[in-house]
């Protein structure tokens, strides 16, 4: 060994494609649900703009953006996190979108958050947008950012293969480092989005610099489980990929430095 060799870093040259990555990640997913199939979801934003979603079956929903002219039929994954509580996934090939949907059907609660494509400094890069919701007319107080997360050590194994670690750093900041698998020894600190949605149930949502990713998931500190999806561009094949993904999740450690740091500050 060198002095200039930097032992356990990889140069992102040698990172995979996501095409690869992408390879197994449902395993761990948990089962499909069809108790939304019949219903009509509508959401109301803040803007008073509003899109109906009927539920045809178990695979098939319609989408109309009331009074905009602006409606179609998209195949949708939806996921029953708690009772009650769904994460409703689905893409809209007419738009090149990956809409994802937190919906609350006891408190009336929702949030979407669509993803699409936009350049910047000439490559094509993921963008998410994210926009509350109640559902119909009745007003309710939005998701609210969370420093629950905030210190906490979490395995998650999305397949008996593949395993990353993550460290919540503050409410938009984490770190994530691959343990085993594909990535293994890859890990990078990303901007986030930490939302509590019930009692140890968050929506996590983080955007990678390096790759193209952006990902939307439901963490469930419960049932030790995750829920979600991400949408990208992978520029070594050159194509969309979409994948739903699902994970057991572990507590490894939970520090407070804020804590110690104000403890150290006022001896």
């Amino acid at each position: 060994m060198t002095t200039t060799e930097t032992p356990g870093y990889i140069p992102i040259s040698e990172w995979p494609s996501l095409e690869a990555l992408a390879v197994g990640y449902g395993e761990h997913l948990m089962t499909e649900s069809s108790q939304l199939s019949g219903k009509h979801v509508d959401l109301v934003f803040s803007d008073s703009s509003r899109i109906t979603h009927h539920f045809i079956d178990s695979n098939t929903l319609k989408w109309e953006v009331v009074g905009a002219g602006q409606s179609g039929n998209a195949e949708y994954k939806a996921f029953e996190v708690r009772p009650n509580i769904f994460f409703v996934d689905f893409y809209k090939p007419d738009h090149d979108e990956q809409v994802s949907l937190v919906l609350n059907l006891s408190t009336g609660q929702a949030i979407a958050g669509t993803s699409s494509f936009r350049m910047v400094n000439s490559q094509k890069r993921t963008w998410t947008k994210f926009a509350d919701a109640s559902i119909g007319d009745t007003s309710v107080t939005p998701f609210q950012p969370t420093d629950d997360l905030i210190g906490k050590h979490i395995l998650y194994s999305y397949t008996p293969r593949d395993a990353y670690e993550h460290i919540y750093l503050n409410q938009g900041t984490f770190t994530w480092h691959c343990l085993s698998g594909t990535e293994k020894g890859l890990a990078d600190t990303e901007p986030c989005k930490m939302l509590r949605l019930a009692d140890k149930l968050y929506l996590l949502f983080w955007s990678e610099k390096i790759m193209p990713v952006e990902s939307v998931v439901v963490v469930d500190l419960e049932k030790m489980r995750s829920t979600g999806r991400f949408f990208c561009w992978d520029p070594k094949p050159a194509k969309r990929v979409q994948m739903s993904f699902g994970s057991y999740a572990t507590v490894l450690a939970e520090t407070s430095a804020a804590a110690v740091v104000s403890r150290l500050s006022n001896a």
